[in-house]
């Protein structure tokens, strides 16, 4: 049975999580597919080892990188956009795929389509997914991709996220083709935010941990939704916001599944040998179903 897996937001700077990685199974996945939906780490070094351990574990692992893999702290490349190429390089060297590819089980043509992309920020164009907050801090003071993500000019391109929706190699499959796409930014605005209303976290004793924050500002662009749905997906994988999520929004299924920081798995009570990567797919039953959230 082949099956495809999903996760993101690895950040194997913690050495928790890097222990989380080395503890996957080394035999549960040998016929699986792993999409990786950004966010492994701001180190090349640490990322390529990441990536890797993984494909030990995995048949197949496709990767598209998040903004903490573009991170520039040190000497290892000159600004963002040529860590962009080197971490590509990277991937090619490792055998992990980061353009578009197919898997059959033999009753089942499968594409997996990885789509680059970043967030467009509200004074950057109309395809932000910005929604105003009271008290927010527009400056972002505390986003530290203000201080690490270094773009070169954007000659011929409005943005980053401009430029790396218009990177994207895809076609329209064929109605018997199913398809999965995976970012690390989301497409739409409705999946920042959980099923609970706001008025329903706050009666429960929910309180904003960054209340000057917006990751509205952040989160990704509408871009990315046209992309897909040009495309024609089944369903799409994202990253980014740490909140996992589970929603089919017309006719396509969106999931969210990350890893996330130590801390955050301890406020949930998640136990690290109980949490596993996403099963998306399976060749015997076909695409996972369930409760939203």
């Amino acid at each position: 049975m082949i099956r495809v897996f999903a996760i993101s937001d690895l950040h194997v700077d913690y050495q928790q999580n890097l222990d989380w990685v080395r503890n996957l199974s080394d035999q549960d996945y040998k016929n699986d597919v792993l999409l990786i939906a950004g966010d492994i780490s701001d180190s090349v070094t640490k990322l390529s080892q990441t990536l890797e351990l993984l494909c030990q574990k995995f048949k197949i692992v496709s990767f598209v990188p998040g903004n903490h893999d573009l991170w520039v702290r040190g000497k290892e490349t000159g600004d963002s956009l040529e860590k962009f190429y080197l971490l590509n390089n990277i991937c090619s060297t490792r055998g992990v795929k980061t353009g578009p590819f197919y898997f059959s089980d033999g009753a089942n043509k499968i594409k997996i389509q990885p789509l680059f992309s970043w967030y467009l920020k509200p004074e950057e164009g109309t395809e932000s997914l910005y929604l105003e907050k009271p008290g927010e801090d527009p400056t972002l003071g505390m986003w530290v991709d203000n201080y690490t993500i270094k773009w070169p000019a954007w000659n011929g391109f409005n943005n980053a996220a401009d430029f790396f929706l218009k990177m994207n190699e895809w076609k329209i499959e064929e109605p018997d083709t199913a398809t999965i796409s995976f970012s690390h930014f989301l497409p739409r605005q409705d999946l920042i935010f959980g099923k609970k209303k706001p008025a329903e976290l706050i009666k429960e004793g929910f309180k904003d941990p960054a209340p000057k924050f917006n990751f509205s500002r952040v989160a990704g662009t509408t871009g990315l939704e046209k992309q897909l749905r040009t495309i024609g997906v089944s369903a799409h994988i994202y990253g980014h916001q740490h909140r996992n999520r589970f929603r089919e929004i017309d006719d396509i299924l969106y999931i969210s599944h990350g890893l996330g920081y130590p801390k955050e798995r301890a406020w949930a009570g998640l136990k690290d040998e109980e949490y596993l990567p996403k099963l998306i797919w399976d060749s015997e039953n076909g695409f996972v179903s369930g409760m939203e959230y």
